[in-house]
């Protein structure tokens, strides 16, 4: 018995890893949790806790099975402190399975023959609140799925992970029936299926008429036309270009961008290079490339890049420039979110040992995201992973905003799932929204991706390659962009009121009668 719980409980977690990028096997998802939930019925309290702690925390290393490497490039702390933090990390973020799993017998009882409905919203209210370093929901899974997805742009992703829940808990409830002949079980069973059915039916057609809706606003859309330039500048490439002549980076980009443009077709409008690709402001000598190759072709180059504001002691920041056709820069945006460990140490001076840490830069969060206009183009920055934070994208784009453009470094993770990952959570960005995004990355996966979340086209990774398409600059408005995150917020507040109604309960199994 102790072994079939224990595999189940395995099962559910690592099972996560192929429902999550690159595999996306989404069609495990409605039934991917069900042994997890079998367990948990039969437990209480600390068991239960431990059981859903485990199915958390197994999941997590699973998916995030690239993270000790990237601690130690990242931070350039030894491998054995990577492995620490991973396991931390699992630890912390699957916590909320735990509770999950200790509260579902309340939502049971109080819930009665509902209790599907019940679990499923608890479960996002925890996923929700949980405080996500990468933002990874279980309904992310599904970002490529329009036809289900697109109710996200009204629920935000918690809509698609409470569909996913209710399906397994459905299909649970149905499980515990086997050999009973009360009718009563059965007919609420059935009710909830129907109910369920219903849900993914109207969650199909809104998903429908948005896609039409999209596909109208594309018809009459001004389009720009734009290179994604990637470079596959690994570390150790960045390196060896860091000890060649200074003008090194600049004129590489250069190189790789008039091949885009050669082989592009009709005249480019902006090339976008990714986070870092300067390793210095764009008006210093050492860039000059950049500077000739934009006079000359009269394109815009959208890039990362280090800038420093003089002071005592200097000021670093991660930065994004535009460079318009005829050489001027435009206002300069500095990344607002820094990854701690890496560009910056928190809690330095107050940690003993953590002033030693040496991460790939010190540098100073900016305060403000810039709108820029660029022809038909009105876009902002966002660098690296601020493009998977909801929140933090939500507030940075008003209604103005056509185009999100994404540069980033992804070298530091290695060849693993990370990439696929990130493009991912940046990709469901546009789906919320209902606007494209470009993404331009070192070493990939660079992409462009349409108002609908659709990834358009996409690099492969570790890779010098470029990408060249028309983009049609809409902005198709939604409920999320104006709500936010409402349904979750509703997923909290009922999960709370059904464990203060909760009556005392006992005992582990199965009633019969809910």
């Amino acid at each position: 018995m102790i072994f079939a719980i224990l595999a189940s409980l395995l099962v559910s977690g690592l099972v996560q890893a192929v429902i999550s990028p690159p595999w996306n096997l989404v069609v495990l998802h409605p039934v991917a949790w069900v042994p997890a939930l079998w367990v948990f019925a039969r437990l209480r309290g600390r068991r239960a806790l431990l059981a859903g702690w485990l199915v958390g925390a197994s999941a997590t290393l699973a998916i995030f099975h690239w993270l000790p490497g990237t601690v130690s490039r990242f931070g350039q702390m030894p491998e054995i402190a990577g492995i620490a933090v991973w396991t931390i990390f699992a630890l912390a973020m699957g916590l909320h399975v735990g509770l999950f799993a200790v509260a579902l017998p309340r939502l049971r009882r109080a819930a009665g023959g509902y209790w599907p409905f019940a679990a499923a919203a608890w479960f996002c209210a925890l996923e929700f609140l949980n405080p996500h370093l990468f933002g990874y929901l279980q309904g992310d899974a599904w970002y490529q799925v329009p036809r289900v997805f697109l109710v996200s742009a009204v629920t935000g992703v918690s809509g698609v992970s409470f569909l996913v829940m209710l399906s397994n808990a459905v299909v649970l409830q149905g499980l515990e029936l086997r050999g009973s002949s009360a009718a009563a079980p059965w007919r609420a069973w059935l009710r909830n299926v129907a109910v369920l059915a219903g849900l993914v039916v109207l969650a199909v057609g809104y998903s429908g008429v948005r896609l039409e809706q999209i596909e109208a606003a594309e018809r009459d859309a001004p389009v720009l036309r734009l290179a994604l330039i990637q470079p596959n500048h690994t570390i150790q490439r960045r390196r060896e270009l860091f000890k060649m002549k200074a003008s090194a980076f600049a004129e590489d980009m250069v190189s790789l961008s008039r091949e885009a443009g050669a082989a592009g077709g009709a005249r480019i409008d902006v090339y976008v290079w990714p986070e870092g690709a300067l390793r210095s402001h764009p008006a210093l000598t050492r860039n000059v490339a950049a500077l000739d190759f934009v006079r000359e072709t009269g394109a815009e180059v959208w890039t990362g890049a280090d800038s420093v504001e003089p002071g005592d002691p200097p000021v670093n920041h991660n930065s994004a420039f535009r460079i318009f056709g005829d050489g001027r820069l435009d206002r300069r945006y500095d990344k607002n979110i820094l990854v701690p460990f890496g560009e910056f140490v928190p809690l330095r001076d107050v940690i003993p040992g953590f002033d030693r840490i040496r991460g790939v830069g010190t540098y100073e969060a900016g305060r403000e995201v810039p709108k820029y206009a660029a022809g038909p183009a009105r876009f902002v920055f966002l660098i690296c992973y601020e493009a998977i934070r909801s929140g933090f994208v939500r507030a940075a784009i008003d209604d103005d905003v056509n185009l999100i453009v994404n540069v980033t470094v992804d070298a530091w993770y290695g060849d693993a799932s990370e990439q696929s990952q990130h493009l991912m959570l940046a990709t469901v960005q546009s789906a919320l929204h209902g606007l494209p995004l470009v993404r331009a990355t070192t070493t990939g996966i660079s992409a462009f991706v349409d108002a609908r979340g659709t990834l358009v086209a996409q690099t492969r990774k570790f890779t010098r390659e470029t990408l060249v398409r028309d983009v049609r600059l809409v902005r198709v408005p939604s409920l999320y962009s104006k709500w936010g995150e409402w349904f979750a917020w509703l997923c909290i507040a009922t999960s709370l009121l059904l464990l203060a109604s909760a009556k005392p309960g006992t005992g582990t199994g199965f009633r019969r009668d809910e």
